[in-house]
């Protein structure tokens, strides 16, 4: 892995097997990611693009460890940590996934629709301890809220009551809440 690089994926492929099918031999599989190499660089933006179903959610999922990788490396390296996927013990997930945040094309789909928008911002402060103060709580979601064009008003809304695109809006604030080195 280059220097510059924050995360690079060598060869990644996610195969799901498929239910029933052949008595003998190899079970079939969907390969839903077949042998996928790619670099992102620190400070760059970086697009994937294809049709629908052609796995891009799934290797983005993949890259945060949240789908079986059938085969290949994924590697992360933000100069203050360096890992492996491969080996990553439950502390070092939970922090892998600190620094890397997936925000999905649907959010509504990801959003808690039975939680208030402060609560789903909160969520992941709580759990990977952004804040060494919990008093501190309300002004910092208020701030990373208002980062995303909405205001004190939304706080105590639920999902709901929001457009697509401010449903989307929320999901980049809750990413951003955890103040993450890869999105």
């Amino acid at each position: 892995m280059k220097r510059d690089t924050l995360i690079s994926a060598t060869d990644v492929s996610v195969h799901y097997p498929i239910n029933g099918g052949k008595l003998f031999g190899p079970k079939p599989v969907v390969r839903a990611v077949e042998n996928v190499t790619l670099n992102i660089t620190k400070g760059s933006f970086f697009g994937l693009v294809g049709e629908s179903g052609s796995g891009k959610t799934t290797l983005g999922r993949a890259m945060l460890k949240a789908a079986p990788i059938t085969s290949g490396i994924v590697n992360f390296n933000d100069g203050e940590v360096n890992y492996s996927l491969s080996n990553m013990d439950a502390k070092e997930l939970k922090d892998y996934r600190a620094r890397s945040q997936l925000i999905f094309q649907d959010p509504y789909s990801s959003l808690n629709t039975r939680m208030k928008v402060k609560d789903l911002i909160a969520e992941g402060i709580k759990i990977h301890k952004v804040l060494d103060d919990i008093n501190k709580m309300d002004d910092y979601v208020l701030n990373v809220l208002e980062k995303v064009g909405l205001s004190s008003n939304d706080l105590n809304k639920f999902p709901k009551d929001f457009s697509g695109g401010q449903r989307q809006r929320i999901a980049i604030a809750r990413a951003l809440a955890v103040e993450p080195r890869f999105m």
